[in-house]
């Protein structure tokens, strides 16, 4: 295999693994949201269960619509507190894409700087060691 094409082979090498750490990256990232509408849902089913047992227990008029306002703050208060969570972890997951995203163009870019100045010099780049591989 000629030199250019070896190092084109290892530009799209290391595209493709980072196209799969980012699939990897957006997998967690998807669990990780799935687990926290898990433990909203738990949640507002307990709570669902408490504003039942207060509803039930009024005896007056007063009594209930001073439950139904405190709830109804409580409830507003639960999903605000929801969403900004899901804001946040949204926003992380985009930080850590963009930031795996930036060290892949580094390395891309040092790899193709280096190709560049071997290949106006004349002279092969140093081999890199390739996993799983013996030199023959």
């Amino acid at each position: 295999m000629t030199q250019p094409q070896a190092e084109m082979l290892d530009l799209y090498r290391a595209g493709l693994k980072t196209a799969a750490d980012l699939f990897k990256t957006s997998l967690e990232n998807a669990e990780r949201l799935q687990n926290q509408q898990l433990v909203a849902i738990r949640t507002a089913i307990v709570e669902q269960a408490k504003t039942a047992s207060e509803l039930g227990s009024a005896r007056t008029l007063d009594e209930l619509l001073s439950a139904h306002s405190r709830l109804a703050g409580a409830q507003l208060e639960r999903a605000l507190g929801y969403w900004s969570e899901l804001c946040q972890v949204a926003g992380q997951n985009q930080m850590a894409a963009i930031g795996q995203v930036q060290q892949q163009m580094s390395r891309m870019s040092e790899t193709l700087a280096q190709a560049v100045t071997a290949s106006a010099a004349g002279v092969k780049p140093p081999e890199r060691k390739q996993e799983g591989r013996k030199a023959a």
